[in-house]
């Protein structure tokens, strides 16, 4: 395991911030920042503990874009994704488009977000996983 002389947020810890009411898309930068500066054989780590109760349907989508975000990352570096990421209720009944309001923006999402986000009915674009 690497030397880190920051706390690293897990998923987990990133989702309990939005369920205390801090902006969902800044929890879930850092734990993408995180992800990102973690040497390749310690990211496992941020991402193997499920998300926890789920209570609202907010809270429902964002652990739906959590979910699908872990799927993405352990794809894009060769890791087997946690298994919790795959039970039901990471996965929407109705598609859900963060920050999209018209009909042409969500059309355009529909055509750039990557399979795994759009198989878990999170519609963000291709550029969902960026941070600004």
């Amino acid at each position: 395991m690497g030397t880190y002389h920051w706390h690293r947020y897990t998923a987990l810890e990133s989702f309990d911030r939005i369920k205390k009411g801090e902006d969902p898309w800044v929890a879930h930068g850092d734990f993408l920042d995180d992800w990102r500066r973690s040497n390749h054989e310690d990211r496992f780590e941020l991402v193997s503990e499920p998300l926890g109760d789920i209570t609202t349907p907010e809270e429902r989508q964002w652990a739906a874009l959590f979910a699908a975000s872990i799927e993405h990352l352990c794809s894009q570096e060769g890791i087997d994704a946690p298994s919790w990421v795959k039970e039901s209720g990471y996965y929407l009944q109705e598609a859900w488009y963060p920050e999209a309001r018209s009909e042409n923006l969500r059309r355009l999402l529909r055509e750039t977000t990557p399979l795994i986000f759009a198989q878990h009915n999170v519609f963000g674009g291709d550029n969902i996983l960026d941070r600004v």
